[in-house]
């Protein structure tokens, strides 16, 4: 969850949090949307690039997303545990055609013979993720489809020792422009920032 001093909207989950939720999606059969926040955790990518994947992306063992907030190109690459968890999700959901979207209206997929398919809009993933915070009573305040790009952050911050090493690499991974954008990003507090420094030693 966010913590104090974080300037941001969306908040991050703690990852025991983010694994319960997926728990929760999968047992009720929301495969779309477990999908969703598997992939906006395991590539870092924006609302705005995951809604233009097609199956044939994720179902590659790595993909190349153009990002359309900065026009730059990220190659995702899929392990293995990842690539099974997102073909077992594919085959939940009737195996669609490969060219399609992965999230696409079923207006769109019902009448894709006359009209090009049309992915959800932002506004329609966060309203679905407020239903699903409420619905499993997350622990968190400000939950959005971004949440899952700054839990990704985050996880990757905790799980390498919070080092200064580990914020340069999300620095880049995000193509941020300075650390302190990441740092704030992620929700990282002054003593944690104090904590990296003190932790140096020569």
């Amino acid at each position: 969850m966010a913590k104090k001093g974080q300037l941001t909207t969306a908040e991050w989950l703690e990852y025991g949090e983010y694994q319960r939720l997926l728990t929760c999606l999968h047992n009720d059969k929301e495969y779309l949307w477990e999908t969703y926040a598997r992939l906006g955790f395991c590539t870092g990518c924006r609302i705005s690039d995951i809604l233009t994947m097609k199956w044939k992306d994720v179902l590659a063992a790595e993909c190349t997303v153009i990002e359309k907030k900065t026009g730059k190109a990220r190659k995702v690459n899929f392990n293995e545990s990842v690539h099974a968890r997102l073909a077992e999700l594919y085959a939940l959901q009737g195996s669609p055609d490969r060219d399609n979207l992965v999230f696409e209206s079923n207006h769109a997929k019902a009448h894709a013979v006359y009209h090009k398919p049309h992915h959800f809009s932002q506004q329609h993933v966060n309203l679905k993720f407020r239903e699903f915070k409420a619905r499993y009573n997350l622990n968190i305040g400000n939950f959005s489809s971004h949440t899952f790009r700054k839990t990704f952050g985050r996880y990757v911050y905790d799980s390498l020792g919070r080092t200064e090493e580990s914020i340069v690499l999300l620095n880049r991974i995000f193509k941020h422009s300075t650390i302190r954008v990441t740092m704030t990003y992620i929700g990282i507090t002054d003593d944690e920032v104090r904590n990296v420094f003190d932790s140096i030693k020569f």
